[in-house]
């Protein structure tokens, strides 16, 4: 009988033991898969917008030709001419252009970017053509999208077409914009996404002809049961076909598609490697479960034999035991090494997404600036809002993968809490009053142990919440004792968070009230980023809500005694205005040295600083700079410098240098794309201000004015 239950018990722990095992196997694959296909869907999104722009671009450039061609008299050449050249200009500053050209109402060639005049061609059997041709009557079509274009006489690279048809009041066709996208331009961008093997990635018409591929020539085929449809949920995410997973996006406004695949055995890779562990994990512990019911059936006639089989057995498992820990301890450093990996990587994409980004910022307040047209100054206007955006999105993505890694520096003190609630209602009493809401903070003489710094974008973002979600009434702030501790509470009469969705307003890129994805609302980081800083600091944060009645979040600080002689508040000032207005002329006999290896950054600023007056002096190391002020026997007004340089060489040291050479303390910027806590101090260290790329043009030029204007006071 004692037998038969050691067996009974001995297979039911080994049933369980393998359901397990088999249940989680199935679970981490499905996790995988569903993990994969959120990705894939985030990617294909991403290149759905990169893929948006680009067109856009071509068909901004399609709409500007039409509106040139319907003023143009034919008889005039030199207005040929005139349109020809600035066609050619618009198009040479947009890489994914490989040309514009006008036809006629009979598909004869009118006007080339490439050159002028063109030569008579008859371009009425292609395909651009045939679209706008073969509707004689009607209003103006929408934008065409030709097929794929090889390289050829004249064409260096392959390139697909969009075109646009002018026509009369009555609807006659008088001619046909057309400009060639340069596949190679999406094919490049496809080839740096940093995806595995098999990855392929392409765009295609709705008609399901193929325009741009990576890698190319894979012959990526279009998608059957991944292809978009008209119900399809704009955020749909990858599905699984046949051997790929394969997302697909339609373009918005546009008839493209989106396709990006992987093979679905790369994308199980880690999770077969980890069905391999569970699965030796779980026969090693049959095994033993298997030595002990053998050593259990000998009986009490063989009791110390296997009282000694027991002890080797336990000894075996210690040993394992011990193994497994060195293992993990094995994983646990190379997951800090992982960690440090990434830091790197993080840093590396903030300089170099943000360096492109400071000269867009400077060429385009330059293009503002001596844009007569109100309608390319209302185009620019836009482009700055998403410039902006993008640059709060890079942030905050930055920002929230630190707070991954465990490496934000935290600075804790003791300071009084009424400046801080102050400083940040004043920021945000505009916009609450331009939505004609009462913003209260109720007066505190508390004093809190907290690092202001990480505090102060907590308590931003849930005032900042509670304005935005408000639509009458008022935002109340005001602080509560709870014995040792102090609650700070932001109450608002909003539209309130129902029940179920309490749990999931912490969770990256979910936003309540925007299922489209409206970027000007945010990309949904706020909350997740508060939370996380929030359990950094070791202060609870919780939220209560009601639908219709509004909601109140709370952060718990730790309360210590007012000191008998108040120090000075250590809170962090202010972000600076975006909008300041332009400096131009308070830079005036001031001469600048702008140290910047790249070449477009250095002519951006340098453009940048000479219409504001001052005399630039514009070199790509310090040796340079070093050696032209020698020769010049002057020193500069200012210093103007990015970071990195080449050669080992880096800004803030290049600035200290140059300084002991010249023997005073010029007034310096750093600009830079780092997000270096230890870089803020060492600048601060040296006496040098830091300016975070992409730094607003205003506000460099202002910086700069303010700087000289307070060395030549103490001069």
């Amino acid at each position: 009988m004692q037998r038969a239950h050691l067996v009974a018990a001995f297979l039911t722990f080994a049933a369980l033991c393998v359901g397990v095992s088999a249940l989680s196997v199935s679970r981490d694959r499905h996790a995988t898969l569903e993990q994969a296909r959120r990705e894939f869907a985030a990617t294909a999104h991403l290149l759905d917008e990169h893929a948006s722009r680009a067109i856009e671009s071509g068909d901004t450039q399609l709409r500007m030709l039409l509106a040139e061609l319907e003023r143009w008299d034919r008889r005039d050449s030199a207005e040929g001419q005139r349109i020809q050249a600035a066609m050619r200009a618009r198009a040479e500053r947009l890489p994914q252009i490989g040309g514009v050209w006008a036809l006629d109402a009979q598909g004869r060639l009118l006007l080339d970017s490439a050159e002028h005049p063109p030569p008579p061609r008859d371009l009425s059997g292609r395909d651009y053509a045939q679209a706008h041709l073969g509707v004689t009557q009607g209003p103006p079509s929408t934008l065409h999208v030709g097929s794929h274009l090889p390289a050829g006489a004249g064409v260096s690279q392959g390139r697909f077409t969009i075109s646009r048809a002018l026509r009369d009041e009555e609807g006659a066709l008088l001619a046909i914009a057309v400009a060639g996208i340069q596949n190679t331009y999406f094919s490049q961008m496809y080839g740096e996404a940093g995806w595995g093997e098999g990855a392929r990635l392409a765009l295609f018409t709705s008609g399901k002809e193929k325009l741009a591929e990576w890698p190319p020539d894979s012959a990526v085929a279009p998608p059957s049961a991944a292809w978009p449809q008209p119900w399809d949920p704009p955020d749909s995410p990858a599905i699984v076909e046949g051997t790929q997973i394969t997302a697909a996006r339609m373009l918005t406004g546009f008839p493209i598609v989106v396709v990006a695949s992987r093979p679905l055995a790369e994308v199980l890779a880690p999770w077969r490697e980890r069905a391999l562990w569970t699965t030796a994990v779980s026969g090693g512990i049959l095994t033993g479960a298997a030595v002990l019911f053998v050593f259990a059936l000998a009986g009490a006639r063989r009791e110390e034999a296997v009282r000694a089989e027991l002890l080797r057995a336990n000894q075996s498992l210690d040993d394992r035991v011990r193994q497994r820990t060195a293992e993990l301890e094995k994983a646990l450093r190379s997951a800090e090494m992982a960690s440090l990996a990434k830091m790197k990587v993080l840093a590396t994409v903030s300089h170099d997404l943000r360096q492109p980004l400071q000269g867009l910022a400077a060429f385009h307040e330059l293009l503002l600036k001596e844009a007569p047209n109100p309608t390319l100054k209302q185009l620019g206007a836009m482009a700055s809002a998403s410039l902006q955006a993008g640059q709060r999105l890079l942030d905050d993505l930055l920002t929230l993968s630190r707070l991954e890694a465990g490496v934000v520096p935290v600075e804790v003190g003791v300071f009084p809490l009424a400046p801080l609630l102050e400083q940040l209602a004043a920021e945000l009493r505009a916009e609450a009053e331009g939505k004609g809401l009462r913003l209260t903070v109720m007066p505190t003489k508390a004093w809190v142990r907290s690092d202001p710094a990480r505090l102060q974008p907590i308590l931003r973002n849930l005032l900042s919440n509670a304005v935005k979600y408000t639509a009458r009434g008022g935002v109340v702030v005001g602080a509560r004792r709870r014995g040792d501790a102090l609650r700070v509470e932001v109450w608002d009469s909003g539209q309130g968070i129902a029940s179920a969705e309490l749990g999931t307003i912490w969770e990256e890129f979910y936003q309540i009230g925007n299922p489209a994805r409206d970027g000007s609302r945010g990309a949904g980081l706020g909350l997740s980023i508060a939370e996380r800083t929030a359990r950094l600091l070791g202060h609870p944060l919780e939220v209560r809500s009601r639908v219709g009645r509004g909601s109140v979040f709370a952060v718990t600080l730790p309360r210590v005694p007012a000191p008998a002689v108040p120090a000075s508040a250590s809170v962090p000032p202010p972000a600076a205005s975006t909008a300041e207005p332009a400096s131009l002329g308070r830079l005036s006999g001031r001469r600048v040295l702008v140290v910047e290896d790249d070449p477009l950054q250095r002519s951006s600023l340098t453009l940048l600083l000479e219409q504001a007056g001052a005399g630039v002096m514009a070199t790509d190391s310090f040796d340079s700079a070093l050696a032209a002020a020698q020769a010049t026997l002057q020193a500069p007004s200012a210093i103007l410098s990015d970071y990195r340089l080449p050669g080992g060489t880096d800004g803030l040291s290049g600035i200290q240098t140059l300084r002991g050479v010249l023997g005073r303390d010029v007034p310096a910027i750093l600009l830079t794309g780092e997000l270096s806590a230890d870089l803020v101090r060492a600048a601060k260290d040296a006496g040098c201000l830091v300016l975070t790329k992409p730094a607003a043009p205003n506000r460099i030029l202002s910086t700069l004015a303010e700087l000289t204007a307070g060395a030549d006071a103490a001069a």
